[in-house]
């Protein structure tokens, strides 16, 4: 998939994460909407060839593509355009619009019953690009930022998962809190990223002061959601100085 490759994340990262991030929606939309342009330039010379092709369809007991068009119109709720066989422009764009929505709804639903996804959910609420990815200049940072945020990290938490290890089970290895290493536990917690931490956290505290009275969930859900920018760098250079020294502590 082209965005993992842009976004830099492995390839088993999720799908619905990589969507969301980089807020593109799936080829099959943009099909759907060429097959109706098509069928809207057919409609607008009933004079050509083409045209009586295109009558002869209709009427043809086989399904072919003008059932597919009629289809799609009903799915969708425009049966009434059918009926008629004519769309205009401001039509086009309703279809559209109900077509994404119809998409964005599924992408929401898809998210919220994936238990791998339980995080996401909470970060994401609009389906949009996320200001981060045009803010972090530097791609590493980037693609550590990305990954932390759809689960594509080697934290205890996602490894674990893959080994089938209970997810109370996945301790984190770095410390002696006894914690489970989730993303919360990366952000605010773990002593062995403190003296990074402390700085990150003195910054945030700086421009929010109201951070430092959150409990460590909120603040890790407060920091992958921010968009002030200051504060979106100096957490991007935390979660990448923060991955090497886990990677090198292993």
């Amino acid at each position: 998939m082209y965005g993992k490759m842009l976004l830099g994340v492995h390839k088993k990262a999720s799908n619905l994460g990589t969507l969301g991030e980089l807020g593109v929606y799936p080829l099959q939309t943009e099909i759907l909407m060429n097959i109706l342009k098509f069928w809207q330039h057919i409609l607008q010379d009933n004079s050509s060839i083409v045209y009586e092709a295109y009558q002869m369809m209709v009427k043809s007991p086989v399904q072919n593509w003008t059932t597919s068009v009629k289809n799609v119109l009903h799915h969708f709720g425009f049966d009434e355009i059918w009926d008629a066989q004519t769309i205009d422009n401001c039509s086009l764009y309703k279809i559209k619009c109900a077509i994404l929505s119809s998409y964005e709804n599924f992408w929401h639903a898809e998210v919220r019953k994936s238990p791998k996804m339980s995080l996401y959910a909470d970060l994401k609420s609009g389906y949009k690009m996320e200001k981060y990815l045009t803010t972090v200049k530097k791609f590493s940072q980037r693609k550590e930022f990305t990954s932390l945020r759809i689960s594509a990290h080697h934290l205890h938490i996602e490894e674990g998962r893959y080994n089938k290890i209970d997810r109370q089970l996945r301790i984190c290895r770095h410390c002696h809190l006894d914690k489970v290493e989730d993303e919360a536990h990366f952000l605010g917690e773990c002593p062995m990223y403190m003296e990074h931490r402390s700085i990150l956290f003195k910054h945030v505290i700086s421009q929010v002061p109201s951070f430092n009275c959150l409990n460590i969930h909120m603040k890790c859900l407060y920091l992958l959601t921010c968009e002030d920018e200051s504060i979106i760098n100096h957490l991007s250079k935390y979660i990448e100085m923060g991955m090497d020294m886990r990677k090198h502590n292993l």
